[in-house]
């Protein structure tokens, strides 16, 4: 493929943050690794940022806070459209809403390929006001993480782009990944020495979950499902990663039932390999189907994951040729609860601890299943197809979903 100039845009971009961060890192140090050139645009958000720097492997380039208001999100945009027409891309990809789509499309015009790329977080934190008011059409793709993603779409009557598509976040796959008892206890003693809060004992049973903190529910399954896991194992350790719009709730029901010294909130990393090396167990308990970036990096470092049976949608396998999907399938790669059942959640959990073979083989197997449907460089020949010229589509069309 002929080397581009990808330009990268997106409001929130700080890779201690939060897994979209992450991803967007690791597709941008990809798209450099196939020989194309990369500058990110983004928002500074506090006044000592440096303007212009190399982050890893590509440019990174602040521009003006967008403040809260008409003005400060005339002025993002503004700063915005002048650094792409300094870099003049062949290529734009945007993360977020949509929000810079139609001025970033006036100014690039209809043969600069435009992809948008959208997870639930972000569309669910969108208000519907501001959301039917937007022009996703536009865009030349639309990229969903998820179908619970592109459903939300289509029951919003938002006006789409023929070109819509599915792919999960990409994960970097290495050796190092590979869990042995050894990785496990450095990697709590590392944990230890950072923060009091993550100083874990090694014979203690610690399970991880990163499950988005919104209104579906389940997260509050597995804080009810802790207190039957604790009757088993009293000194277990839960780590709820992240944070999320109903993250002061959770905290609140993990106070109610005294499990504060049990089951912990300690906010975002940068690189979670540490915390996977260390745990025991990554728990998936969503009541409806999202791969989100923490799971799929549970499963890359070959953790168990337990699931619940609609918490996971099945993934295409790319680059194969024969068409097929992973998926998690009890006692293949995985475990499986019911969904919204804390009781079978909790026996699920407590059966999961009691044996380390079963998890062992259960997260390898795992890795194996989905390597080639989440390995960062297969996810990234996608998003470079997207990016490649072809017939203009931006204009109003049905989509084919």
């Amino acid at each position: 493929m002929k080397p581009k100039r990808i330009a990268m845009v997106s409001r929130r971009f700080w890779p201690i943050s939060g897994p979209t961060e992450n991803f967007a890192a690791d597709l941008a140090d990809q798209f450099v690794q196939c020989g194309h050139e990369v500058n990110f645009f983004t928002a500074a958000w506090q006044k000592h940022w440096p303007r212009d720097c190399s982050f890893r492997e590509f440019g990174l380039q602040r521009l003006s806070r967008p403040l809260s208001g008409p003005w400060g999100t005339y002025r993002y945009q503004r700063a915005l459209n002048r650094a792409l027409e300094s870099f003049q891309p062949d290529a734009v990809l945007l993360f977020g809403t949509g929000e810079e789509l139609a001025s970033v499309r006036k100014l690039v015009g209809d043969s600069i390929p435009c992809v948008l790329r959208m997870d639930h977080l972000q569309l669910s934190g969108n208000s519907r006001s501001i959301q039917k008011n937007l022009r996703l059409d536009l865009a030349s793709t639309v990229i969903c993480d998820s179908l619970r993603t592109r459903n939300e779409l289509v029951t919003r009557k938002l006006p789409l782009p023929a070109d819509v598509r599915l792919q999960v976040d990409g994960i970097c796959y290495d050796e190092d990944h590979r869990r042995t008892l050894v990785r496990q206890a450095n990697s709590r003693a590392s944990l230890g020495d950072a923060h009091p809060v993550l100083r874990i004992e090694p014979a203690q049973p610690l399970v991880i979950t990163g499950a988005p903190m919104d209104k579906d529910g389940g997260l509050h399954d597995l804080v009810r499902a802790w207190k039957i896991v604790l009757e088993s194992f009293p000194r277990a350790k839960l780590w709820l990663l992240g944070d999320g719009p109903r993250g002061r709730k959770i905290w609140e029901a993990i106070s109610a039932n005294d499990m504060v010294y049990t089951a912990i909130m300690p906010g975002y990393f940068d690189d979670h390999r540490e915390l996977y090396q260390a745990s025991d167990l990554y728990v998936h308990p969503t009541r409806q189907p999202v791969n989100c970036h923490c799971l799929l990096e549970a499963i890359a470092n070959h953790v168990c994951p337990l699931v619940t049976t609609s918490s996971v949608e099945p993934i295409p396998v790319l680059n194969e040729s024969q068409p097929r999907t992973a998926v998690i399938e009890k006692d293949v790669n995985g475990i499986i609860a019911p969904s919204g059942n804390h009781v079978a959640l909790g026996e699920a959990i407590t059966m999961a601890l009691r044996s380390s073979d079963l998890r062992t083989r259960l997260g390898n197997a795992a890795a194996r299943s989905f390597r080639n449907a989440i390995d960062i460089r297969n996810v990234a020949q996608v998003f470079l197809d997207a990016l490649s010229p072809k017939v203009s589509t931006h204009h109003r069309t049905e989509a084919t979903l």
